[in-house]
């Protein structure tokens, strides 16, 4: 039965069908040892470009979109400078890239939604950026249960695309990010209360390695690298394309109502917050998310607590949750109704054209996981949000607060997957994220120190979890531990799994195991 194709371009590419197949892919154990390139290292256009696809561009300094290909959302506080930017097309290209780069002894890193606001990525510099966006191929299988997607896919794409099938997948929270760029450090959802993180949701991957090889890492094939990818894998490879499970939209929308707080309701907020939430317990229907920032309709002098409650069903099913958010005084309360999964993503201020996907500003969060929240702490970070946000720059900043349910993420196998423990039993996603723009040393100093002040005081808040600390991956800012980022238990063995498969180093820009 033939499959369902929404791609302009041919499966062949999502694939990688068009390449000879390593021998590698037969082989049980895997070997470092590198095909060598086979061109010289001199002009990357006359090296490289004659061994890429016709579909494959390669964009140098002085050309005219090369400026708007190195722009990230997190720029300008991260911001490697690029020698040449290679839009890769298939597979292949990505192969023929690297091998380039590896002769050439040249850096390089991979791009696909730009989001990432580690400061280790800012280690690149003169880096060939190896850019994914044409790689945008969905196939749903004729069964209606696996999706390939190409590596560059981003998630306003696939939702839209699966939506128009009748589907979903589990992806990310925002939807100018890629799909694999959030799934490979583990990837909290909407979703996963029902389905555990995007990474669970991982069925294989075809990764382009250190040394250019193409290898397919599933449950059956390197089933090694499988497990390292679903939760570290920014450090092992490039997924060209991947497959992961797809499931039936439900029969009923989405209702979400929105909550204003002033900051003399903050404490019974946090209180209904907590009994709400249940440490993650909660019904895989209900999704806790929100931020605290500054809205002058509300408050001209403080940030205020904008909370919403999306629920998958009706109004009157919410209201029980949303009675008790109403016993702590809020000063607004809007409901949206009948919400279609297209749509929330716009609807709960993650949308591709709206402030969070916004380009060209500088970004800082310092996040910590927490089994719930501390009164003390949310009001002393508060004080310190306050104080930061009270200065113009940094106006529009935001202090995420998320609870996204934790019932699907405690079903998966712990062990499956290289997410740190921590990241599963921690239901709380908490980010104090400063947006603010220029390049001034001043203001990114300000903002780095007033980061810090705010994670201290929330991590000692948590008499449970203040000894570690954990930092989920994806919300790292470059300053923390590995075993925080990692978990201790995953880290000695994802170590010795870098040691094979990428000796070098050479994908260890993002949050680097070594």
């Amino acid at each position: 039965m033939a499959s369902m194709y929404i791609s302009a371009l041919t499966t062949a590419l999502l694939l990688g069908g068009s390449h000879a197949v390593s021998a590698y892919d037969t082989l049980s154990t895997w070997s470092p040892t590198a095909v060598p390139y086979t061109g010289q290292c001199g002009s990357i256009a006359a090296d490289l470009g004659p061994g890429l696809s016709t579909n494959a561009t390669i964009v140098l300094p002085g050309n005219s979109s090369f400026e708007a290909l190195e722009i990230r959302s997190s720029s300008p506080r991260i911001q490697p400078t690029f020698t040449a930017i290679v839009e890769v097309a298939t597979e292949e290209d990505i192969q023929q890239t690297i091998r380039y780069a590896d002769r050439c002894d040249i850096p390089f890193l991979a791009v696909a939604g730009g989001h990432g606001w580690q400061s280790t990525i800012n280690n690149a510099n003169g880096a060939i950026q190896i850019n994914m966006r044409k790689m945008q191929q969905i196939e749903l299988e004729s069964s209606g249960t696996l999706v390939r997607i190409g590596g560059g896919v981003l998630q306003r794409h696939l939702t839209q695309t699966l939506y128009s099938l009748g589907k979903q997948a589990v992806t990310g929270l925002c939807e100018c990010t890629s799909i694999i760029g959030p799934l490979l450090g583990g990837g909290h959802s909407v979703l996963q209360g029902f389905h555990g993180f995007v990474s669970d949701n991982l069925l294989s991957a075809r990764v382009v390695l250190a040394n250019g090889t193409a290898v397919t890492a599933s449950a059956t094939e390197h089933p090694d690298l499988f497990w390292a990818l679903r939760g570290a894998g920014h450090n092992f490879g490039i997924v060209a394309s991947f497959e992961v499970k797809a499931y039936d939209l439900p029969k009923t929308n989405w209702t979400i109502v929105s909550i204003v707080y002033t900051q003399d309701k903050l404490e019974e907020f946090i209180d209904a917050l907590n009994e709400v939430d249940n440490e993650g317990d909660h019904v895989p229907e209900l999704v806790l998310a929100g931020a605290i920032t500054r809205i002058a309709a509300f408050d001209t002098v403080y940030p205020v607590v904008a909370y919403q409650l999306s629920y998958l069903g009706t109004a009157d099913e919410v209201e029980p949750y949303v009675a008790r958010f109403r016993q702590a005084g809020p000063i607004s309360v809007t409901t949206a109704e009948n919400v279609a999964y297209n749509d929330y993503y716009i609807a709960t201020s993650n949308g591709y054209n709206q402030t969070t996907c916004e380009e060209d500003n500088n970004i800082s969060g310092y996040a910590i996981s927490l089994r719930k929240y501390n009164k003390a702490a949310v009001r002393q970070t508060f004080g310190y949000f306050s104080n930061l946000t009270a200065d113009a720059r940094y106006n529009t900043s935001v202090w995420l607060l998320e609870s996204y349910g934790s019932r699907g993420v405690w079903a998966q196998n712990y062990s499956a997957t290289a997410v740190a423990p921590a990241e599963r039993n921690l239901p709380v996603l908490t980010v104090p994220i400063t947006w603010w723009a220029g390049n001034s040393t001043e203001a990114r100093e300000k903002a780095e120190t007033y980061g810090k002040l705010m994670r201290a005081a929330l991590a000692a808040g948590d008499q449970e979890t203040s000894s570690t600390s954990h930092v989920y991956l994806n919300y790292a800012i470059g300053d923390e531990s590995r075993e925080q980022v990692y978990g201790a238990e995953p880290l000695p063995r994802l170590q010795a799994l870098k040691k094979r498969y990428d000796p070098a180093n050479k994908f260890g820009f993002y949050m680097p195991l070594v």
